[in-house]
């Protein structure tokens, strides 16, 4: 393992020194002038404003899938212009079958599986984010962040962090306002697009120049074009992009935004309990942005996915879905998750400092937590009774602070800083008495076309107080690590990764699956390209990963081989073998495990993806054994209407003891939502979960009224029942809840 590190710190020297000069010039045969328009278009989709004529055309556009480098089936026009307040951008998109356009009046950032037009604004121009707006034919909206390095697949897992977004690679999670609107026609269907400035960020310049890429997918025909040409012989997305250059008297961000909220809930035999807030972002320029919320509303409207947690060795991941911490969560990203902002459970008030000043990004975010987890340095107790203690002591409240600074390097580089702080201090004592403390730098480096290196290092510090003993103890600087090596080309794919993260490393900010760890892992694959409207290609594999403790015992060892496939109406075909070793309570266990996926979007008004695994599992225990885990899943979406939509998500676990052996436990979690639009801003909502295991439903109705991302209204009832002795379901707690927010923007 030490000379696999000095070979990736080997890597790292003599791969950064090629990065110089090794940008790729080609966008600049895609520069466009953007012109101001006489006078604002009317945003209604149809596209009669003769103001249209003053802008410029677009309309030399390129298949990518199936057939990369063709023409497309369908022929798109694209127009751009600006003024002061907003730019504005119109797609009509022809279609030779009307009828056929798939199109749904849904929730805002919810129109998956639809006909849609993609517009990427890369502000900075710096080939490594990008603000993204998706509109499908009935003008419903979807906003998101593009990351490179997210999409360049950088290894975010490697510690076991948890990471977001579908093959498109846009994290939804961002929310900005701008306006929309679609109509369809006997001639296909065009878009319109108005997008404030003061909704993006951009240099504090006067001229502006941009990266552009526009996207139009055509699901039933499983094809996507492009504006700029995408091909798969250049390693990165945003690299491939045309520019477009804006001169003009700009309205510049320096916007004061100020969103009062007010939450409340009452209990079944409670009182209604209002909880007011307030959230104020101030554009300090155009590049730099400052957030604060008091009191915040942080009530999770949006319930988590149930998720298996029987047998499980170590702990699940839930996605953040607070909106205060998803703004900017991107520019806090780095190769092991240290900002996991689930782990900040109940924040009386937060503040944030985000943006980017020429090739520097900043970001900064402090909150004070009322209910804060515990900071765990591996406390080893003889007792369990006292472990059950600990779990219930009051943790008091804590403080929360993250900086990251990451510097552009070359056309695709960068390398950065971060620094996490938790202060934390049962109540009546001091808030800084037990503190976890982590600093690290990490770099990510494009060279040569087809090749990438990052890699992170990091020292861990912390202090805690024993609660049985009273002694504080103080851990030495702990490091831990990750470098990953990447070669990305038309057909051939290698990567290798190492991690190294010691037991008595502790980041209370972020997430990992495990530690004590030295992990090498490295995967070799080849693309083939049929490239028909069956089979757009094939992607065989073979991964190996070596995992040893810092006692060098080998703990874990897998081989694996795999495919994959895509083609035909966006169906995903994926099926692997693996041998393993995984060692457990001082035991070698020898696995075998098949697995296979298929995913489709076969009509307008059905999509679905069917999972099932089988093979050897172990039951984790005090006295652990192998016995024999199969797994199915299932995901199905119905849309009988425009205006309706069902989603269903079943899973079922069933754990014996061997291959048709005595069965030890068998779960099945079975999870439903109904949504009907009513109109463009107001739905209403049904979940039902249940889980036969826990023997537990939860039930949920909601009815949201959303004019803009932060002008909503929301009310609710959910429900949590569970089965008593006699086998009828008693109610837990039900809840009445209500929500309502308004966004100005001064």
């Amino acid at each position: 393992m030490r000379r696999t590190f000095y070979i990736y710190a080997l890597f790292f020297f003599l791969f950064s020194a090629h990065a110089i000069g090794n940008e790729d010039s080609s966008g600049k045969a895609f520069m466009v002038s953007i012109p101001q328009l006489s006078e604002a278009p009317k945003i209604d989709g149809k596209l009669e404003d003769s103001v249209w004529r003053e802008a410029v055309v677009l309309e030399n556009f390129t298949q990518y899938e199936p057939l990369e480098g063709s023409d497309p089936t369908e022929k798109t026009i694209a127009y751009i212009g600006y003024d002061s307040n907003n730019l504005y951008l119109a797609i009509r998109c022809f279609d030779s079958n009307p009828k056929a356009v798939r199109a749904c009046l849904t929730q805002r950032d919810k129109s998956m599986g639809d006909d849609e037009v993609t517009v990427y604004l890369d502000t900075f121009n710096d080939k490594k984010r990008a603000f993204a707006f998706v509109v499908n034919p009935c003008g419903v909206q979807t906003d998101g962040i593009f990351t490179e390095q997210r999409q360049m697949g950088r290894g975010r897992r490697g510690g076991g962090g948890g990471g977001g977004g579908g093959f498109d690679r846009i994290d939804k999670n961002w929310d900005t306002f701008f306006s929309t609107d679609a109509f369809i026609d006997d001639a296909g269907f065009s878009v319109e697009l108005a997008i404030p400035f003061k909704s993006l960020r951009f240099p504090n310049s006067l001229k502006q120049t941009w990266g552009l890429q526009i996207k139009r997918k055509i699901p039933r025909k499983n094809e996507e074009i492009y504006w700029y040409p995408r091909s798969r012989d250049i390693n990165g997305f945003l690299i491939q992009s045309g520019t477009m250059t804006i001169e003009g008297d700009l309205a510049k961000g320096k916007n004061l935004e100020i969103m009062p909220v007010v939450t409340g809930l009452k209990e079944r035999q409670g009182v209604f309990k209002p909880e007011p807030g307030i959230n104020f972002k101030y554009g300090i320029t155009s590049d730099l942005t400052a957030d604060m919320a008091l009191n915040p509303d942080f009530s999770q409207v949006e319930a988590d996915m149930p998720q298996i947690d029987v047998n499980q060795r170590y702990a699940l991941y839930y996605r953040e879905k607070r909106p205060f911490f998803l703004e900017g969560k991107d520019l806090f990203d780095t190769p092991l998750e240290l900002v996991y902002t689930r782990k900040i459970v109940n924040p009386l008030w937060g503040a944030k400092l985000t943006g980017k000043i020429g090739k520097t990004s900043l970001a900064f975010l402090s909150a004070f937590d009322e209910s804060p987890p515990e900071i765990d340095i591996g406390f080893d107790d003889d007792d369990d009774d006292e472990e059950e203690e600990e779990e219930e002591t009051d943790l008091g409240r804590s403080w929360v602070n993250v900086f990251r600074m990451k510097q552009d390097l070359f056309s695709e580089s960068n390398i950065g800083f971060i620094l996490t702080d938790k202060e934390m201090g049962a109540a009546g004592q001091s808030l800084s008495r037990n503190f976890n403390r982590v600093a690290g730098v990490d770099g990510f480096f494009k060279f040569k076309k087809n090749y990438q290196f990052s890699f992170q290092v990091l020292g861990s510090q912390s202090r805690v107080t024993r609660e049985t003993t009273g002694i504080d103890e103080k851990t030495d600087v702990i490091p831990a690590m990750f470098f990953n090596f990447r070669r990305n080309s038309r057909h051939w794919s290698l990567s290798a990764d190492y991690t190294q993260m010691p037991e008595e490393f502790e980041a209370a900010t972020g997430y990992f699956r495990r530690k004590d760890i030295r992990s090498l892992r490295t995967r070799l694959g080849y693309n083939l390209l049929p490239q028909n409207k069956y089979i757009v290609d094939i992607r065989p594999s073979i991964e190996y990963r070596r995992i040893y403790d810092f006692n060098n015992i080998l703990t874990d060892e897998q081989f694996r081989i795999g495919g994959f496939m895509s083609g035909w109406r966006g169906t995903f075909l994926f099926a692997s073998y693996s041998q393993e070793l995984e060692r457990y309570e001082g035991i070698n266990f020898r696995k075998k495990n098949t697995r296979l996926s298929l995913n489709s979007e076969p009509f307008s008004w059905f999509s679905g993806n069917i999972s099932y695994s089988f093979g050897d599992g172990i039951y984790y225990d005090e006295n652990p054994y192998l016995g024999y885990l199969t797994s199915i899943g299932m995901r199905l979406t119905f849309k009988p209407l425009t205006t309706l939509r069902f989603f269903y998500n079943i899973r079922q676990d069933n754990f014996t003891r061997g291959k048709g052996g005595e069965r030890v436990y068998r779960i099945n979690i079975i999870s439903q939502r109904i949504n009907i639009q009513l109109s463009k801003p107001l739905s209403l909502r049904l979940i039902t979960d249940y889980n036969d295991y826990y023997k537990e439903v939860y039930s949920s109705i909601l009815l949201s009224y959303q004019l803009n991302p932060g002008t909503v209204f929301y009310v609710g009832i959910d429900d949590n029942q569970s089965m008593n002795d006699s086998g009828i379901y008693d109610i837990e707690g039900r809840y009445f809840f209500v929500k309502f927010s308004y966004w100005w923007r001064i």
